[in-house]
């Protein structure tokens, strides 16, 4: 058995078929980068080139039931539909379905993202998973309550992707990362792959796209998790006063019920 052929047994996902059709082109770029190899650098990069990008907000907000449903086998992917109007994916889940994606749009090109190895992508992983961890427990549930599609979906797929999201499972994510990346080079034919560091700047993406370098400056987002840790403590004090005003009426009415039920048995 060929390295190519090996690698192109299914691994951690279901055995669903696939449905897509050849009348979608649009799609331009399948980015199989996992999270924390500067996916949101590029996905900013890509629109500041002119593509349409779904990164995983988007994921998140236009197809987050439907990436659901596929995980729970309960809906066969139909990617040619989900991104007919997209030019480009970035960001986890797509990354982790980059072949099926590419027999839906067998004309784009694939963009591995990397880190400049596997002990500073995992750092940077970790950090990522802490940050969480390090909300108050009222932060938490302001999550839990305005964000359960997008906490639901970044939880089932970091657990297919990494097998785990213990910030304390180095090795295994390690594994996890490297096994994602030789797949990815081993299955993608080379002329539709470029494999890439946002370090490198405008010149490789712009070259392998075939697309002029602009003159603006390359877009380096969430250095250090600074863009989700930030993003997180404003969304947290932007909702936590209407979660009060919310809760403070059904606390009266407990109060009321529990005086009441005291004077009642008194």
């Amino acid at each position: 058995m060929s390295r190519s052929e090996l690698f192109d047994i299914p691994q951690y996902r279901t055995s669903l078929q696939v449905s897509c059709t050849s009348q979608y082109t649009k799609m331009k770029v399948i980015c199989a980068g996992l999270s924390k190899t500067g996916t949101t650098s590029l996905a900013s990069a890509l629109r500041v080139l002119g593509f349409k990008v779904y990164d995983f907000p988007e994921h998140v907000d236009f197809h987050g039931n439907e990436w659901l449903a596929i995980y729970r086998g309960e809906l066969t992917p139909d990617f040619a539909s989900m991104y007919e109007d997209v030019d480009a994916v970035t960001d986890l889940p797509a990354a982790f379905w980059y072949q099926e994606i590419l027999k839906a749009f067998p004309d784009a090109k694939i963009i591995l993202t990397v880190r400049d190895n596997d002990e500073v992508w995992v750092q940077s992983w970790v950090k990522h998973l802490q940050i969480f961890r390090e909300l108050d427990v009222f932060s938490r549930l302001v999550f839990a309550v305005t964000k359960p599609l997008g906490g639901e979906l970044a939880s089932i797929t970091d657990y297919a992707v990494y097998g785990s999201r213990n910030p304390t499972a180095t090795s295994l994510f390690k594994k996890k990362y490297n096994a994602h990346n030789e797949r990815v080079q081993a299955v993608i034919p080379s002329e539709k792959l470029l494999v890439y560091n946002v370090k490198q700047g405008w010149r490789p993406l712009c070259q392998f796209l075939g697309i002029d370098i602009p003159s603006q400056g390359f877009p380096h987002e969430n250095v250090g998790g600074s863009a989700a840790r930030s993003g997180m403590a404003k969304f947290c004090k932007e909702h936590k006063q209407n979660i009060m005003f919310a809760i403070f009426p059904i606390l009266l009415v407990l109060v009321g019920i529990i005086i009441v039920y005291s004077l009642y048995w008194n």
